[in-house]
């Protein structure tokens, strides 16, 4: 399994990011955070998807890739100042700010608590709903949250991982198949005994989702006041299933939750992809691309409408 040959570039602060080839922060940016235990190349084949038309910037977050050197400090709060700092030394006033999993909690908690450098945001199957929520519904503890989330520790053959990334009733192209290996290539190192494991390592992925598990994102949700678009990934939908009552699925019942939680907010847009699979940006980059571009060029109308107005409360 090879890895990027370039790598990625560091910040004054210890954050490592990608920009995009043609980077211009006079443009909305796009800044995209990754989900626990990947890296800043997670976001590859969707970056390839938008094209040219944006700039986007995908950052290592603290403890993730490049960027493990940082003090273990993985809370939400300290994530998402991580990353307004590096715009601040980038020079980057606004931005769309999109997350995946763990990322997408970053991602609502700056939407939420820095609404001035936040054009839009889009939520990836995670941020709306945490683990913090499935704690709260009393179905299960806390302890046995951080057990079900454990990981495995490895270490993986290449075999191994190929079969996990790229199963073949998903991903029938070669092309489509070593894209989705090259973005998760920094993922994974080689282990001293031969295969691979996490590069963020067993030891610092329990101390992120232990800081994880304090996070609860309802506040964040009630205080968003950007356009923000929540996506969901659904198993597919099949109208023929007979009408039945479930056990008690604690991680089900915090998503069902969330159509609870935005009604009536008319800056949030809660959309369910019916066949999606967590990790979606990989499998559904186009797609996943429409998406972001549909938030970006939203806010960019907006704004271009609210100054044609004569600016906030300007006549109409």
């Amino acid at each position: 399994m090879k890895n990027p040959i370039v790598p990625p570039v560091m910040s004054g602060s210890g954050v490592a990011f990608r920009y995009q080839e043609g980077f211009d922060s006079h443009l909305t940016p796009i800044v995209l955070l990754h989900g626990l235990s990947q890296q800043a190349d997670f976001w590859s084949p969707t970056i390839d998807a938008l094209g040219s038309r944006y700039s986007t910037l995908s950052i290592d977050l603290r403890g993730h890739g490049e960027s493990r050197e940082m003090t273990p400090d993985y809370h939400i709060p300290r994530v998402s100042e991580d990353c307004i700092e590096l715009m601040d030394e980038l020079g980057i006033d606004k931005a769309c700010v999109v997350g995946h999993s763990w990322g997408a909690s970053a991602a609502l908690n700056i939407a939420a608590q820095y609404p001035s450098r936040t054009t839009s945001s889009v939520l990836i199957d995670g941020g709306a709903f945490t683990p913090a929520n499935i704690v709260e519904s009393g179905l299960i503890t806390r302890e046995d949250v951080n057990a079900a989330l454990t990981p495995p520790i490895g270490p993986f053959s290449e075999t191994e991982l190929r079969s996990h990334y790229v199963p073949a009733h998903m991903l029938s192209s070669s092309d489509k198949q070593e894209s989705v290996m090259s973005a998760i290539a920094r993922t994974y190192v080689e282990a001293p005994q031969g295969g691979f494991v996490t590069t963020i390592g067993f030891d610092r992925h329990m101390a992120v989702l232990e800081a994880f598990l304090d996070y609860n994102p309802d506040l964040d949700i009630q205080a968003l006041a950007i356009p923000t678009w929540i996506l969901m990934a659904r198993d597919p939908f099949i109208p023929s299933t007979p009408l039945t009552t479930p056990a008690p699925d604690s991680w089900a019942e915090a998503r069902n939750k969330v159509e609870t939680k935005v009604h009536g907010k008319m800056n949030i847009a809660l959309q369910h992809w019916y066949g999606a699979v967590h990790d979606v940006p990989l499998y559904w980059p186009i797609r996943v691309a429409q998406l972001i571009s549909h938030a970006v060029l939203s806010t960019q109308t907006s704004a271009r409408l609210t100054y044609d107005n004569g600016g906030e409360g300007g006549s109409t």
